[in-house]
C-alpha cells in the first residue's frame, strides 16, 4: 500500500506547483480515496494535508475550514525531511505526534488515528501513527502501512483534563479558563510577578524561547506609572506630525500574540493599581466583555476562536503600511515583522502569516492572551472600583511558612516539549458564556439552570440595600467555572462542583467587592439561617458559603475558603467597626 501512495504522492508533486507548502488540500484526492477504499469508507472519512519541513504547522492545517468542527476518522499529515536523515525522520515524526495529540478525542478538531508520512531521500515512509483507541480502522491502517511507531492515548489526555497538575496550577488554570484576566493580590513580596514569567515559562515552545533564558518570548512586563490618567500609554496614539500611528509595547504584543495562535501569551500588569484602573484600563475592559465564539464558513460556532470588539481601528494599520513601504498586498506578518524590527520569522504558520486582519478588521484582543495584573493595597495605591473588579478574577497571595523558600532552586527555567505541549493546552478556554456549558453538558444542562441562580440569589438576599448585589455577569462566569470543572472532573457530583465552584467566585469575584462599616452590614432584625441565628450581613453569607474541603489527610492547607475569608472580615470587622476585603 506504501509503493502506492508514494506514487500519487509523486504525481501529485509534478501536477501542483508549491507542493507541501501550499494551501490546497484538493491536491491529495487520490491519495485520499485510496486510503478510503482500503478502509471501505467514505471519502469524507479521510482528511489529507502537509506542513512542509514544520511539523508544527500540522496543527492549522487539521483544524482548518469545516475540519475545526466535524469528526474525522483518519487524518493524513505529510512533512518534508530538508536532511535525508532517519534520526531527523524520528525526530520530526515524534514532534508532529506531539502537535496532533490535542486533536484526538474533544478537541477543536476530533481525529479518531492520525498518520506521519515524511518525505525523506525521495520516498514516503509511514513513521507514527496516533490513535484514541485502537480500533479495527487503526490495525488495518498499521498493518498496511508496516507503522512500527503506535501511540495511543486517552481521553484522561485530552486537553481538558488538569488532572496532572497540582492543586496550586489547578487554581489559576481554572480561573484563566473562566475569564482571562486576572488580579494578584497581596502584600509586597509574595511572588505575583514571578508567577506570572513561570506560566510563560513552562509554557513557551522552543521558537519563542530567548537564550540567556531571562524573558520568555511569550512574556510581556508593562510596569504602570503612577501619572498615567488614559490609555495613552498602554495603546499608544496617533502622532500630528507626521508620524503615524506611535504603537506601544502593549499593542506590539497582542500582535506577536496573534501570529502564534496556539501558544498564550502573558501581560504582566506590574503594580497595577498606582495608577486609576479604570482610566488608562478602560478600553481593554470594554472589549473583554465583547467575547464570542464567532462562526465559520459553513455558518457553525467555531468553539476554538475567541473574537473581541475593535482596540485599534484598521486604518491605522493600513497607514503603516503606506509609510513603510510595504507592497499593496502586505500582510499581518509583515506589520508584526515591522513593529519588532525583525527580517524573518520563520515559526508562524503559512495560513496565520498571510492573513490581513489588521488592515480589514483593526486589532482585537487575540483569544491566547492573558492579562495579569499585580496589586499591593496600601497608602501608595488607588482603590479598585466594583467596575474593574467585575471583570476580573481576584486571586489572592500572602505568602506561606517562610522556610519554605529554602532548600529549592528559584531558577525559572524552560521545560520540554511535551511538558510545554501539557501547559499551552491547560490555558485554552473553552467557554465564553453560559449557554455553552449548557450545549455541552446537556445531560446536566435543567440541574445547573436551578442551581446556580438560585445559590446567588440567596447571596444577593444577604446583601439586599447593599451596592454589593450580584448579576448577570458574575452568574455567567459560575455557569463557565462549573462548565470548567465539569471537564476536569465529569465523574464530580454535580452538587460538589456547583459548591466548589460558588467558594471560588465568593473569594474571586463577590467578596472583593465587599466594603464598610458596621452600620452597612448589621441587621435590625437578627436573620435565622439553617441553625444559626446572624446578626449581621456577613455572618449571614458565612453561612451561605459552602463548606468545601481544602485540606489533604496530614491537615495541610491547600487554599483558603470562602467561609474562612468571611470570617477574617468579620472579625475585622468587629475589631475596627469597618471592614474589606483587602488586608
Amino acid at each position: 500500500m506504501l509503493d502506492k501512495i508514494n506514487d500519487l504522492y509523486k504525481q501529485m508533486l509534478e501536477k501542483y506547483d508549491g507542493g507541501l507548502s501550499s494551501t490546497s488540500t484538493r491536491k491529495f484526492d487520490d491519495i485520499t480515496k485510496a486510503v478510503s477504499d482500503l478502509l471501505e469508507i467514505d471519502n469524507i472519512e479521510i482528511y489529507a494535508t502537509g506542513s512542509g519541513s514544520r511539523p508544527g504547522n500540522l496543527e492549522v492545517r487539521l483544524s482548518q475550514g469545516v475540519r475545526a468542527t466535524i469528526h474525522t476518522t483518519v487524518g493524513l499529515g505529510f512533512i518534508v525531511d530538508e536532511k535525508n536523515d532517519m534520526d531527523n525522520v524520528n525526530k520530526l515524526t515524534n514532534s508532529a505526534l506531539v502537535t496532533c495529540r490535542k486533536f484526538l478525542g474533544r478537541g477543536k478538531a476530533h481525529y479518531d488515528n492520525i498518520i506521519i508520512f515524511v518525505e525523506s531521500k525521495g520516498e514516503l515512509l509511514a513513521s507514527g501513527i496516533i490513535c484514541q483507541k485502537k480500533s479495527s480502522v487503526t490495525d488495518k491502517l498499521i498493518e498496511a502501512f508496516h507503522i512500527s511507531n503506535v501511540q495511543e492515548i486517552s481521553l484522561s489526555e485530552d486537553e481538558s483534563d488538569l488532572s496532572n497538575f497540582t492543586d496550586n496550577d489547578i487554581k489559576y488554570l481554572t480561573a484563566i479558563r473562566t475569564k482571562s484576566f486576572l488580579l494578584l493580590a497581596g502584600i509586597s513580596g509574595t511572588g505575583k510577578s514571578r508567577i506570572v514569567r513561570e506560566l510563560a515559562f513552562k509554557s513557551c515552545p522552543k521558537y519563542l524561547q530567548d537564550k540567556d533564558e531571562t524573558t520568555p518570548g511569550n512574556y510581556c512586563m508593562i510596569e504602570v506609572k503612577p501619572n498615567w490618567h488614559d490609555s495613552t500609554e498602554l495603546l499608544g496614539y496617533y502622532s500630528n506630525l507626521g508620524r503615524g500611528y506611535q504603537f506601544k509595547k502593549f499593542v506590539k504584543f497582542l500582535i506577536k500574540a496573534k501570529m502564534f495562535p496556539d501558544v498564550p501569551f502573558f501581560v504582566c500588569l506590574d503594580e497595577m493599581n498606582l495608577a486609576p484602573v479604570e482610566q488608562y484600563f478602560a478600553e481593554i475592559l470594554s472589549v473583554l466583555e465583547t467575547r464570542k465564539h464567532p462562526k465559520n464558513e459553513a455558518g457553525e460556532v467555531d468553539m476554538s476562536i475567541i473574537k473581541t470588539g475593535v482596540i485599534i481601528e484598521a486604518e491605522y494599520f493600513k497607514a503603516l503600511g503606506k509609510m513603510g513601504g510595504f507592497n499593496p498586498n502586505f500582510t499581518d506578518r509583515d506589520i508584526y515583522m515591522k513593529l519588532y524590527d525583525i527580517d524573518t520569522e520563520s515559526d508562524i504558520a503559512e495560513e496565520i502569516g498571510s492573513r490581513t486582519d489588521l488592515t480589514t478588521e483593526g486589532l482585537t484582543l487575540p483569544g491566547n492572551v492573558i492579562i495579569i495584573g499585580t496589586v499591593n493595597m496600601d497608602d501608595t495605591t488607588h482603590q479598585f472600583s466594583r467596575k474593574v473588579i467585575d471583570r476580573a478574577m481576584t486571586i489572592e497571595m500572602n505568602g506561606g511558612r517562610l522556610k519554605n523558600m529554602f532548600g529549592g532552586s528559584n531558577d525559572l527555567v524552560y521545560l520540554k516539549e511535551e511538558e510545554q505541549q501539557k501547559w499551552q493546552a491547560a490555558f485554552k478556554q473553552k467557554y465564553v458564556n453560559a449557554d455553552e456549558v449548557l450545549k455541552a453538558h446537556a445531560d446536566k444542562a435543567d440541574e445547573i439552570v436551578n442551581l446556580l441562580p438560585e445559590k446567588l440569589e440567596a447571596i444577593n438576599a444577604a446583601l439586599k440595600g447593599t451596592p454589593f448585589e450580584v448579576s448577570y455577569r458574575v452568574l455567567n462566569e459560575l455557569a463557565i467555572m462549573v462548565g470548567v470543572m465539569l471537564d476536569n472532573t465529569p465523574e464530580e457530583e454535580l452538587e460538589t462542583i456547583v459548591n466548589n465552584a460558588l467558594d471560588r467566585i465568593l473569594l474571586m469575584k463577590i467578596l472583593p467587592r465587599i466594603e464598610g462599616d458596621s452600620d452597612m452590614f448589621n441587621l435590625k432584625n437578627p436573620q435565622k439561617v439553617g441553625d444559626a441565628t446572624c446578626r449581621n450581613r456577613l455572618e449571614w453569607l458565612r453561612e451561605l458559603a459552602p463548606a468545601v474541603i481544602t485540606h489533604d489527610d496530614e491537615g495541610k492547607i491547600h487554599q483558603q475558603t470562602a467561609k474562612e475569608k468571611i470570617e477574617e472580615m468579620i472579625g475585622r470587622l468587629e475589631n475596627q467597626e469597618f471592614t474589606r476585603f483587602w488586608p
